[in-house]
């Protein structure tokens, strides 16, 4: 589910996001409106009554599923006068009804149940952007009298044109008897369809009948308030970008049409580039173009025409490249432009200081970059920060040269991995072996017994067989092994395996979180002891101990250095520290620790 999309819009409607970074690609993608998108919000308040079986039915339409206990994002339970929600994969958001008012309203930990935080008030937004604008069977209704020769629905809103269905009908009747079996299998696949959708299972088939299930479209530039600035980076490459979308998009369709196939309604209709810049130029817009410019077409440039224009060159130096810096800047200054160097910190901005003082460079120094107020042209000014790479513009006279890299090498750093991967040892499809004990996040314990190959759809895909208790089996496809860890259990006896369909697991999991209940309330009564008892607190770090930590020839794990900066912080605290410093390799144990004791 792309959950990043539908935050990203919840941002914008709520107006959350002040920047919004989008590409041509999902501007010619068509969304529906934020009318139909927002129409069942639910804003709950202590102290306000509302019927349980109308939220019920907000929270279904808002795209929530119900289960018995919530367990991952966009779920929700409700148990007698108790309302859970969750709002993403570890927090959600439990609501007490006494009668029909809220008495409270408070987050809690989805993994151990735990309350975290008392709210007042809070607002519940779509799960997905998919929000149905009419029901199911309405749907089905519409794809039966487009797809299925049925009689035209008199009722039917327009959101299916009439003409359309005739064509749709006529060409049918011209097939060449040759082609019949395959227009019959459209058909039985259009059924097949039909009854998905009715149990509920309509977000896949969304695209391929995407006018049945939506009256109106728009873009995302419709959830755009008309206060945002726009800026287009370099529109001659936006167009071309949205012209191979375009025949990336009608190449497909000619293979679908070729193979007698049904195209995805989502697909005949994208955005074009005049539809989108007609709109853009409703909003103040900012036009960024590189110096190399070469014919801009007469559409984009009416339309910078209406907008201001920048004409800018990326500017980037390195260590190895100091004198070409010092002539830079010395011709920059020379041609009464405005300079500023930034260069990471503070220490390296006075070290450039003292250079360019000593090159007899006009300059001056300023700690906060945020304070450097009216600047005079003819003399460079020089602070700490960083920006991607420098850049100048012709049009404002400024020169910007942002490189920490010119005084010393930048330490690389092993990239972060997201937390959720920390907590399990994600199964990797090429390291499977038969035989291999695995577990699903909603099954249980299972064995891996080998791949397979399924067609679905006209799709083919690989799929992992896993066996459970009785010889059943569970396919799940390669590429989405997310819900899937290695089992872990110590001990050389073999797992016993979980019955699929079987309320095992869930009593198995509810079993240790009952216990881990039990350890955590003896843990909490420990540390209240401990919590009162004074230690000795250390001071912070020291330039000492900088300049011992950058002497260190090697690069760290993202482990080592987490390890490093909680045990100082914890000698920092006048508390007891409690902490097991253990690992497998001595350099690090001795690095850890020298770091620490310094």
């Amino acid at each position: 589910m792309p959950y990043e999309r539908i935050e990203a819009l919840n941002k914008v409607y709520t107006d959350k996001s002040e920047v919004v970074i989008t590409t041509i690609e999902a501007l010619m993608q068509r969304v529906i409106p934020k009318e139909v998108l927002y129409k069942d919000i639910i804003k709950f308040e202590i102290g306000k009554s509302y019927d349980l079986e109308k939220l019920k039915s907000n929270l279904i339409n808002l795209g929530y599923v119900r289960q018995d206990l919530i367990e991952a994002r966009g779920q929700f339970s409700l148990r007698g006068g108790i309302l859970d929600v969750a709002i993403d994969d570890k927090l959600g958001v439990r609501i007490e009804v006494w009668g029909d008012d809220i008495d409270s309203i408070r987050y809690f930990n989805i993994l151990n149940q735990r309350s975290t935080k008392e709210i007042s008030e809070i607002t519940i937004y779509p799960r997905h952007e998919f929000v149905l604008e009419k029901n199911l069977e309405y749907v089905c209704k519409n794809i039966k009298s487009k797809f299925l020769n049925d009689e035209y629905d008199n009722d039917y809103e327009d959101n299916i044109n009439k003409n359309e269905i005739q064509d749709y009908k006529e060409s049918n009747k011209k097939v060449p008897q040759n082609n019949k079996n395959q227009n019959d299998k459209n058909k039985d696949n259009v059924k097949s369809d039909i009854e998905l959708i009715k149990d509920g299972n309509y977000i896949s088939k969304i695209d391929k009948y995407y006018d049945c299930f939506y009256t109106n479209t728009t873009n995302l530039l419709d959830y755009i308030g008309k206060d945002y600035i726009v800026f287009l980076d370099e529109i001659r490459k936006i167009k071309a970008r949205q012209k191979n979308v375009l025949i990336d998009n009608q190449n497909v369709q000619k293979m679908l049409l070729e193979k007698e196939k049904i195209i995805p309604s989502a697909m005949k209709k994208l955005y074009e580039y005049e539809e989108i810049i007609k709109d853009i130029l409703k909003r103040k817009t900012v036009y960024l173009e590189k110096q190399d410019l070469d014919f801009i077409d007469e559409e984009s440039q009416d339309a910078k025409r209406s907008g201001i224009n920048f004409r800018t060159r990326e500017v980037n130096f390195y260590k190895s490249g100091m004198e070409l810096f010092i002539e830079e800047v010395q011709t920059a200054i020379n041609e009464k432009k405005t300079v500023i160097v930034l260069v990471g910190d503070s220490e390296n901005a006075q070290k450039l200081s003292l250079l360019l003082l000593e090159k007899e460079i006009p300059h001056k120094y300023i700690e906060d970059i945020n304070k450097i107020g009216s600047v005079n042209n003819g003399i460079a000014i020089v602070s700490s920060g960083i920006l991607s790479s420098g850049f100048e513009c012709y049009d404002l006279n400024l020169l910007v040269i942002s490189s920490k890299e010119l005084f010393i090498k930048d330490k690389k750093r092993r990239k972060k991995a997201h937390s959720s991967f920390s907590e399990g040892e994600k199964v990797v499809f090429a390291d499977l072996k038969i035989g291999d004990y695995v577990v699903h996040k909603s099954h249980g314990i299972g064995q891996f017994i080998g791949v397979n190959t399924i067609k679905a759809d006209n799709i083919t895909k690989d799929y992992i067989k896993i066996k459970y208790r009785d010889d059943d089996i569970l396919y799940i496809p390669t590429s989405g092994l997310d819900n899937i860890r290695k089992y872990i259990g110590g001990g050389e006896k073999e797992p016993k395996l979980n019955r699929l369909g079987s309320k095992e697991w869930f009593n198995t999991k509810r079993r240790v979180k009952s216990d881990l209940q039990e350890v955590a309330k003896n843990l909490i009564e420990l540390y209240a002891k401990r919590q009162k008892v004074k230690g000795f607190a250390f001071e912070k770090d020291t330039p000492w101990q900088a300049q011992f930590e950058d002497s260190f020839q090697y690069v760290e794990t993202d482990d080592q250095l987490r390890c490093i900066e909680e045990v100082k912080k914890d000698m920092e605290k006048d508390k007891p520290m409690d902490r097991l410093l253990c690992g497998d390799v001595r350099i690090w144990q001795n690095r850890s620790s020298n770091k620490s004791n310094i």
